[in-house]
């Protein structure tokens, strides 16, 4: 019972957790191998007899992930408005693939496939943590998440050939620019001011100032050009994420379409 009271703990520590660096290039590279493999054998995987099972299983995963999370949240105190609101776009990215990947609303998928990739992308290239000790639930959370983004994302592009067209981008772009308009307004309003500094508690979406390493050098920015920057950079990043899409696209071509009504 000790195990599991601090395995599910709700007091987190005042120090960030520190990956060793061994570990952090490991699960990269897991992160990396797995989409690779899915490209390597797209093919035989879109061939299968039900080729939706395996994205399936992740959604599923990703589900019962979310549960646990939002359940361990609740009961064991740790529950803040602070930080446990689901305004990241990552957060919403999440719910938003179980939607259409278990439950068959597709509609949704212009909007999840830019946002979880942007988190997948940068929670792994960050790795912000929790701050509890090891072992704790939310040290391996975080990872099965952000690491299953990518491979869902992966498997839609390469085996049930999503395509990325210009209809869905309009949709991302305008949807992400409305949304972080109101973020910015939402951390304003909980925080009491539009001016950044560190001991504000509201900065959902990182849009008030970034993520550590990049707290100070955000911080040394005027706000409201941060604020810009963090609007244009966006829709910057979806227009390269929609250039490389196409280009996911020409590379895994299967020269057939037999998913792609469905998909």
């Amino acid at each position: 019972m000790s195990f599991l009271a601090g395995f599910f703990s709700g007091v987190e520590r005042d120090n960030p957790v520190i990956i060793p660096q061994p570990l952090r290039l490991g699960l990269i590279a897991l992160w990396i191998a797995v989409m690779v493999l899915f490209y390597v054998y797209r093919h035989r995987l879109a061939k299968m007899k039900n080729p939706y099972r395996l994205v399936k299983a992740m959604g599923i995963i990703l589900l019962i992930d979310q549960i646990i999370l939002y359940g361990w949240q609740f009961f064991s105190g740790y529950f803040n408005l602070e930080m446990s609101l689901p305004l990241y776009h990552c957060r919403i990215a999440i719910p938003l693939l179980i939607l259409d990947i278990v439950f068959g609303i597709k509609v949704l998928r212009p909007i999840w496939v830019y946002w979880a990739a942007l988190g997948s992308i940068f929670s792994m290239a960050f790795m912000d943590l929790y701050r509890f000790d090891f072992p704790h639930y939310t040290n391996f959370q975080f990872f099965i998440a952000h690491i299953l983004l990518g491979w869902v994302i992966s498997y839609v592009i390469f085996v049930l050939d999503y395509r990325f067209d210009k209809k869905g981008l309009k949709v991302a772009l305008r949807v992400t620019l409305i949304y972080n308009i109101t973020l910015i307004l939402i951390n304003a309003a909980f925080n009491g001011t539009f001016i950044a500094s560190a001991d504000l508690a509201y900065n959902y979406g990182y849009v008030v100032f970034a993520p550590e390493p990049l707290t100070a050098l955000s911080l040394s920015v005027p706000t409201y050009l941060y604020y810009l920057i963090i609007l244009v950079g966006y829709e910057a990043l979806i227009l390269l994420l929609f250039g490389l899409g196409r280009l996911l696209n020409k590379a895994g071509d299967r020269h057939h379409t037999p998913l792609r009504a469905s998909a």
